[in-house]
């Protein structure tokens, strides 16, 4: 058999790019958890000076540096190399948006997909019930709230302090409140303010947890309330908050706000915090959460605007009021008042 000498008629890079991007996560990754980005945040090193303070080999230690360079994560100077801004922003354990935990819990989630890939495609496998155990575990809480501090948190407090009657209001519930912060933050813009937080059973006695380490155990209270199962007690809340909840509803999404509605004091809110379908951000990145939440078992990560407004009316809500939340309006923030 003579051999193929053809020459193929478009370029394989992408292909390849995408393969050795792995290898590029991983190494991100693992260099955040060693510190290496806490190193260079504010010293410029040689690989032979960060080889010696890790007892690396050095020829391997000029290759991980040189790959970080190449991501856009450290900058090179005279051959030595520092972290750029958004290294040191997000993959710094000092700093307040530090990500390491978030970039963990996407590839957490990547692996468990990776597991049984074509049973899921096939639905001979289910992820649902792994789902919601792994919500359980801390690094998993850890790697959420993080998600939330580099902006979605920041705008639902200016977002829910804004509306009409929030100082008047006296109890909230955080619905599948997983690490608390939001509920947390709310109570520090309102003093008067009690919270319950309410989510599967281990993932409540998590957040318990996290309540009383965080100094919020007289004001704020979690427990275990599945909604597929129960509902909220009649006229008890007068915000109830929702983030990247609703989601896991869209079968009975109408009924499940009825539940909210009636849980609701007269003029209380409901607000939903979850992707937005018309986000800004790069195709990529938003086909690949939605394939990635598909797989695990729920029908879409996003809700349109327009489609979740007309359930709220439906229902009974009024006075709709919208608001964007997150880098390139990732993510929307919908409320609606009872009368």
């Amino acid at each position: 058999m003579t051999q193929n000498l053809s020459v193929p008629q478009t370029d394989f890079t992408l292909l390849e790019a995408l393969a050795i991007s792995e290898i590029a996560s991983r190494a991100v990754l693992e260099s955040t958890r060693l510190g290496i980005f806490d190193v260079l945040a504010d010293v410029s090193l040689a690989p032979s000076e960060v080889a010696a303070k890790f007892e690396f080999q050095e020829a391997k230690t000029e290759a991980l540096l040189a790959l970080l360079a190449s991501l856009g994560l450290l900058a090179t100077d005279a051959g030595a190399y520092r972290a750029t801004p958004l290294a040191a922003e997000y993959l710094r354990h000092d700093s307040p948006f530090f990500m390491g935990k978030g970039m963990e819990l996407n590839q957490r989630f990547i692996r468990s997909i990776a597991t049984d890939f074509t049973g899921l495609l096939r639905g001979t496998a289910d992820l649902r019930s792994d789902t919601d155990a792994l919500w359980a575990v801390e690094d998993t809480l850890e790697g959420a709230e993080q998600f939330a501090r580099i902006g979605p948190l920041q705008a639902a407090v200016a977002f829910l302090s804004g509306l009409p009657g929030f100082d008047r209001w006296r109890r909230m519930c955080d619905v599948g409140g997983n690490h608390g912060t939001f509920a947390m933050a709310l109570l520090d813009k309102n003093p008067r303010l009690r919270a319950d937080l309410v989510d599967l059973p281990e993932v409540a006695e998590a957040a318990a947890d996290r309540i009383a380490a965080r100094g919020y155990a007289d004001r704020m209270t979690a427990f275990s309330c599945d909604l597929r199962k129960t509902s909220l007690e009649s006229e008890r809340y007068d915000l109830l908050f929702v983030s990247h909840v609703l989601y896991g509803f869209m079968d009975n999404l109408a009924d499940v706000l009825s539940m909210f509605h009636a849980a609701l004091t007269p003029g209380g809110w409901v607000v939903s915090h979850h992707m937005s379908p018309e986000s800004r951000v790069p195709a990529s990145i938003v086909q690949g959460r939605e394939f990635m939440t598909r797989m695990a078992g729920y029908s879409t990560h996003a809700i349109g605007r327009e489609f979740l407004e007309n359930v709220l009316r439906e229902v009974g809500f009024d006075n709709i009021t919208v608001a964007s939340a997150g880098h390139h309006q990732s993510s929307l923030l919908v409320a609606g008042q009872k009368a």
